[in-house]
């Protein structure tokens, strides 16, 4: 018994441990000059810093730094009293929402995810050779040797290159093409030409995807995607606004932490007036295509939407996923990957200008003050807005 409370007094310190620092990283985050900068240009009036003390001090227990939504207003161009602040979002939303971090940690990896996709009828990119803890195989799951591995790939050029674990933003992605020399050794991929390895023990090489023309009307130069974030709210799966993420400027990359720039899209196609990055330059049209945000449409996002619902149904252990889709040319969604950590809620936020759960956020915020009084052994039984 005593072994028993010793390790759930170790296991509590970790978690707590880990959420001081997250929260630690988010102050930093906006303390980046450029941040404060942009958060400068919009300067709060007193009725909408009352409307916020209001909303956080009778929900949350406490009120919060206006940095946050004084930024995301910078971006979208409109305040909303219920934008979560980032410092509210990854070291407690999702630290709750996201208490099992052994599911955490498979999902992440794109190898294993596409399992559960096939398992429920998500389409992926097709597989041409994976690796996954150093052992090659082919589309089919199949133990292959590196010559083999070799082969598959030189008969696919162009395909693209992408790590399986502990990557973000794109970071490692590449287009192998047609006149790259690449190798295999036993558990690496290796440019033949240069040496350079490309990928260790977790990576895969995928078919390249031909976007949705309503897609490719934005910038064909990227596989645009949909960044949809569904969680689980009492019973059923909630999701926030969606964002589309457009590359730009010959990179084929879409990633915001590589350039790329996001726009607001809506249930039915509609896009947002203007498109931002990060740091917030505005395009009312792509710089490249000249194609309007306003006045253009995006086909079949309903059906983004419904295979995001699916593939989170079929993962209830995870209370919050950020998922990246894009539609083929056919119209049919493609799941890209799943981020199951540090989330991106600043996407939809700056995006839309509105607070990701809507009319539901004072609960949300009654939700998150409940799980901090508890100790975290004890926050698993309340994982989907339930409090007692």
């Amino acid at each position: 018994m005593m072994k028993e409370r010793l390790k759930e007094i170790s296991g509590d310190w970790l978690i707590e441990a880990k959420r001081a620092r997250q929260r630690r990283r988010e102050i930093n985050a906006f303390r980046d000059p450029r941040r404060v900068a942009i958060a400068n240009q919009y300067p709060l009036t007193q009725q909408q810093q009352e409307q916020i003390d209001e909303l956080f001090r009778n929900n949350y227990g406490q009120t919060v730094d206006y940095v946050w939504h004084r930024n995301y207003a910078a971006h979208a161009g409109r305040f909303d009293c219920r934008f979560i602040p980032g410092i509210l979002y990854i070291p407690e939303f999702e630290a709750f929402a996201n208490q099992d971090k052994s599911y955490v940690t498979a999902c992440n990896d794109k190898n294993f995810l596409g399992l559960i996709a096939s398992a429920v009828g998500v389409t992926m990119p097709g597989t041409i050779v994976s690796c996954t803890n150093g052992i090659l195989r082919d589309g089919e799951n199949k133990l292959i040797t590196p010559v083999a591995a070799e082969s598959l790939v030189n008969r696919a050029k162009p395909c693209f290159f992408k790590p399986t674990t502990n990557s973000s933003s794109g970071k490692g992605c590449r287009i192998i093409r047609e006149d790259d020399s690449v190798r295999f050794t036993r558990n690496a991929l290796v440019l033949g030409g240069t040496g350079t390895t490309l990928g260790e023990n977790d990576f895969s090489v995928q078919d390249l995807i031909t976007c949705h023309e309503s897609i490719q009307a934005l910038y064909a130069g990227s596989v645009n995607t949909f960044r949809i974030i569904s969680y689980l709210w009492k019973g059923g799966i909630e999701v926030m606004p969606a964002i589309i993420r457009i590359g730009r400027g010959g990179k084929y990359l879409d990633n915001a932490h590589q350039g790329g720039m996001f726009c607001a899209v809506h249930e039915d196609g509609s896009m947002g007036d203007w498109a931002v990055t990060e740091f917030n330059e505005q395009f009312k049209e792509h710089p490249d295509t000249h194609t309007v945000f306003a006045s253009h449409h995006l086909e079949y996002v309903d059906r983004i939407i419904r295979a995001a619902k699916r593939m989170h149904a079929a993962i209830p252990q995870l209370g919050v996923v950020n998922w990246d889709f894009t539609l083929d040319e056919g119209g049919n969604p493609v799941l890209i990957e799943a981020n199951c950590n540090n989330g991106s809620i600043w996407l939809p936020q700056m995006a839309h200008g509105v607070g990701v759960f809507g009319e539901r956020t004072a609960e949300v915020l009654q939700w998150i003050r409940f799980m901090k009084k508890l100790r975290p052994h004890e926050r698993p039984r309340f994982v989907g807005g339930y409090v007692e």
